[in-house]
């Protein structure tokens, strides 16, 4: 196990990106457009304003990141005009709901496939991966593995998969949920716990701009994010995949990495995104346990 966490946080943090191209199904013919989005005009669409760089507010206010950019690039192809993707701001405890309820069509929200969301929404293809890993107090060098968290106190966020993961298999864990990143980072500043979890490209911003705080060796499960429609919208998902494939080829996705990250949050989210994970899984539709 300590040696598989070595080579999961090596290669998410590796200087070096190998070319290797992911899975990238060819372009389905019949995703065409779907009738329903033609008719609406425009591209409802979830996403997180919390979770930089996949998703936050601006300066200004406005949805930003790389997820935003992939949901414009959707509607420019649709429309032919990228400012008719709308954007609403969910969070991991809201984004099925909001969903399911048709307040949006489509989640780009940091959301990974698994057994039980796959009972109530249908998954496009996966866009990137990545792993999960542990943010503590700065000068807290102690913690190796998850394992070594037995007995203490655990931040994660509701409806996150890392609380359900941290739950099942690591009982002697505290877990203590709160509702976004911000109020989590606060708490784990205020010394309310010895740690928070959650994926290593949402916590690598907050050790880099945050010197009480550092990104700790701990990695654990690789993880798929992947865009949401509603159970059995098949015309959506499928010209969603389209878009997919056809983003990475064109380089939509390494740029989209490259205007909103820098530093060594950018050698790990354009690995998730342009390379193969350490664990042989691929974007088709991987589902964590």
């Amino acid at each position: 196990m300590k040696r598989y966490q070595a080579l999961l946080y090596t290669a998410l943090t590796s200087v070096t990106l190998y070319t290797v191209t992911l899975a990238c199904p060819a372009l389905a013919a019949d995703a065409a457009l779907p009738a329903t989005l033609s008719k609406a005009g425009q591209l409802n669409v979830g996403v997180k304003c919390d979770a930089p760089p996949s998703a936050f507010l601006d300066n200004d206010g406005k949805p930003a990141g790389i997820d935003v950019q992939f949901a414009r690039y959707i509607a420019k192809n649709a429309f032919g005009n990228p400012d008719k993707a709308v954007f609403t701001c969910v969070t991991s405890a809201t984004r099925i709901q909001m969903l399911t309820s048709g307040k949006v069509d489509l989640l780009i929200a940091t959301m990974s496939p698994t057994d039980e969301r796959k009972r109530v929404v249908d998954f496009a293809d996966s866009t990137n991966w990545g792993a999960s890993g542990v943010l503590v107090p700065h000068g807290q060098a102690q913690y190796k593995t998850l394992d070594d968290f037995d007995g203490k106190t655990l931040l994660s966020i509701k409806g996150g998969w890392q609380a359900q993961y941290v739950k099942s298999h690591y009982p002697k864990i505290h877990l203590v949920l709160l509702d976004s990143m911000n109020d989590a980072i606060v708490a784990l500043k205020q010394d309310r716990a010895d740690g928070l979890t959650e994926d290593v490209k949402a916590l690598l911003p907050a050790a880099d701009r945050d010197p009480d705080l550092q990104l700790s060796p701990v990695s654990f499960q690789i993880s798929w994010g992947a865009p949401a429609v509603r159970r059995g919208d098949d015309s959506l998902r499928l010209y969603v995949n389209r878009m997919i494939a056809q983003a990475r080829q064109d380089g939509t996705f390494e740029r989209a990495v490259k205007e909103y990250t820098s530093g060594r949050l950018q050698q790990a989210v354009l690995n998730g995104y342009l390379n193969p994970p350490p664990d042989g899984s691929t974007s088709i539709n991987t589902v964590l346990r």
